[in-house]
């Protein structure tokens, strides 16, 4: 992957077509609803309409890891103080997850059923190998496109509309091929146009955000700008964007706590909650001194430092906007690591949503600062050779 990245970086810049941004249009009986696909003028237009946010969720990518964001949120719901979310956003597998996030407790059991009842047969369909040098990916993914239309049924979506019209919103994030930029779809507004449109859409947009490129295909979806028709290529949301949250919603939450708002907030200001599917960090292990090995290695570290660095860039967002900041991942030292995240081995993503379940009733056990400055996280500077090991220190802020 960083070979691919440095050849093209060296290439010649190609001529693009720049697209023109739009503005959403507001209709007389409801909050501003924005087209799809369209590129928006000003990140200000998603948050039109958007009530005073208390509850902001970011759910985070993570492929079969989604399973211990689901038991997070089960258990939470067990301690009898999950709150409504305001917002909720989410990327790759947290993008299938935020629906039901979205929706309320009532819908645990179906996004329980999405992680511990499906294997990998139910996602995604291995190509003959003859034909993978000529395809645009290594599987097929028909199972998983009919696995999220037997679960994102049209009542489903027209109670995120009803939620939508009364301020609510739901994010989904997907990355753009042609711009190579992150996408963020009004999923409530998708959810008010009309069926076959706006079912076809909301279903298309969570399959490209969890659409992993190279082992699953980019998915196609067909817009109209200015009356004219276009597709674009769309796939996982994670390679721009690992969790999100638009900084017009830390904007809003910033001008409802007014001028004079805490920068210490105290309980019972509004909350930004973060809820990483996996863990923080990478396991340690040796490396063979082949191409492969260490390009795999290293694209692991960067793909868990990007996300690491999502989460300490929302932490002072939140902080300047007066919110709390919460954040919860798998703990380092858990013995649940897949041989990739596109494995689906069952038996490990109950046991992952398992974990969830149990950190989730225990408080849930949130970390109140990010990783990068967490007490926890250890010194690496170095003035020499001679180290000595330390005790691993699982601090958590008051």
């Amino acid at each position: 992957m960083f070979a691919l990245a440095v050849v093209v970086g060296c290439q010649p810049r190609r001529t693009v077509e720049h697209i023109k941004p739009h503005r959403a249009k507001a209709s007389a009986d409801g909050p501003a609803v924005v087209p799809p696909g369209v590129v928006l003028a000003s990140p200000a237009d998603l948050v039109v309409g958007l009530r005073a946010p208390k509850h902001v969720l970011a759910l985070s990518s993570g492929g079969l890891y989604g399973a211990y964001s689901a038991g997070v949120l089960n258990g939470w719901t067990r301690t009898g103080s999950r709150p409504e979310f305001d917002v909720v956003t989410g990327s790759s597998t947290g993008a299938l997850i935020a629906p039901f996030a979205f929706l309320g407790s009532e819908y645990d059991a179906r996004a329980m059923k999405l992680y511990t009842g499906v294997s990998a047969e139910d996602i995604f369909r291995v190509r003959a190998w003859v034909t993978i040098p000529f395809r645009e990916s290594v599987a097929t993914t028909a199972p998983l496109r009919k696995l999220i239309q037997d679960q994102i049924d049209q009542p489903l979506m027209e109670r995120i509309a009803a939620e939508h019209h009364n301020g609510r919103r739901l994010y989904v994030g997907t990355t753009d091929l042609q711009t190579k930029r992150a996408v963020i779809w009004d999923m409530g507004a998708i959810a008010g146009l009309p069926c076959p449109e706006g079912c076809t859409l909301f279903r298309d947009v969570l399959l490209a955000s969890a659409s992993v490129p190279g082992v699953f295909p980019p998915v196609e979806l067909r817009i109209e700008v200015d009356g004219r028709r276009e597709t674009e290529l769309h796939v996982d949301g994670a390679i721009t964007a690992p969790l999100f949250m638009p900084a017009g919603v830390f904007a809003t939450a910033a001008t409802a706590n007014g001028p004079n708002f805490n920068p210490h907030p105290p309980p019972g200001a509004p909350n930004f909650y973060a809820i990483v599917a996996g863990k923080l960090y990478p396991e340690a292990g040796p490396v063979r001194r082949r191409i492969l090995p260490v390009l795999g290695a290293t694209t692991e570290a960067l793909l868990y430092a990007q996300c690491r660095a999502e989460l300490a860039n929302m932490y002072w967002q939140s902080r300047l906007a007066g919110m709390r900041y919460n954040m919860i991942a798998l703990r380092q030292d858990a013995r649940l690591d897949a041989d990739t995240a596109v494995s689906f081995d069952q038996k490990l993503m109950t046991r992952l949503y398992e974990e969830g379940l149990a950190d989730g009733q225990a408080g849930p056990r949130w970390a109140y600062v990010p990783p990068a400055l967490s007490p926890g996280d250890g010194d690496y500077a170095r003035g020499g050779t001679r180290l000595r090991t330390m005790p691993d220190i699982h601090t958590r802020a008051p």
